[in-house]
């Protein structure tokens, strides 16, 4: 990748730091707060017989949609608005980490473990990608041995042997350089922030 100029490495900074306090410290009372505010009913899990059966469901039953003020308040939706929306409307529609919670719940049966289930937040170059797409929260979980990765309503068919395998090579970073990931688990309790590498201080189920 070309050097980036001065100016632009500084803004890149300014943001990631500013993501950072706002993923770790401000987004989850917001959230809880933005929540109380919208009709809730009661969620009742969702059955499939495979991952596979539940990917091909998403497709037809999840979109992408902007948080309000085109996304200048995001917030993580609760469980009983999703179960309101397929309620009212037979579709769940949020932003992406929206759908990252929403698929968080519905995976839990197919996980290796059901405590691999992870809310990651990646930072991207958004003068190669723009500032619309430069900033993506996905999911990631353990299933049959291998990372794989669900991002707004679409399963990714790869399948990755490490944590950091997953997050450097899914389809929506594909190899670009990660400024700042957040990874959050289904909770949404921050376990691990940092600019991804070999020796970045992860967790050992991170590894």
């Amino acid at each position: 990748m070309a050097r980036l100029k001065r100016r632009q490495r500084a803004v890149i900074w300014g943001w990631r730091n500013a993501l950072a306090v706002w993923m770790v410290w401000l987004k989850g009372p917001f959230s809880r707060l933005a929540n109380l505010m919208r009709p809730q009913v009661e969620w009742q899990p969702l059955r499939f017989a495979s991952l596979e059966e539940y990917a091909d469901w998403l497709r037809d039953r999840a979109e992408w949609t902007s948080d309000p003020l085109g996304g200048v308040f995001d917030f993580f939706p609760s469980l009983g608005h999703a179960a309101y929306q397929l309620l009212s409307t037979g579709k769940f529609r949020d932003d992406c980490d929206g759908l990252a919670c929403f698929s968080a719940a519905n995976v839990e049966p197919f996980c290796d473990d059901p405590e691999d289930r992870y809310l990651v937040t990646v930072l991207i170059n958004p003068f190669e990608v723009g500032w619309v797409n430069a900033a993506h929260v996905m999911l990631f979980f353990k299933h049959g041995g291998k990372w794989r990765v669900i991002s707004n309503n679409e399963l990714y068919r790869g399948e990755w042997d490490t944590f950091l395998d997953a997050l450097q090579h899914n389809d929506y970073v594909a190899g670009r350089t990660i400024y700042l990931a957040v990874v959050q688990d289904h909770r949404q309790k921050t376990v691990w922030k940092g600019k991804p590498g070999p020796n970045d201080g992860r967790p050992p189920r991170l590894q």
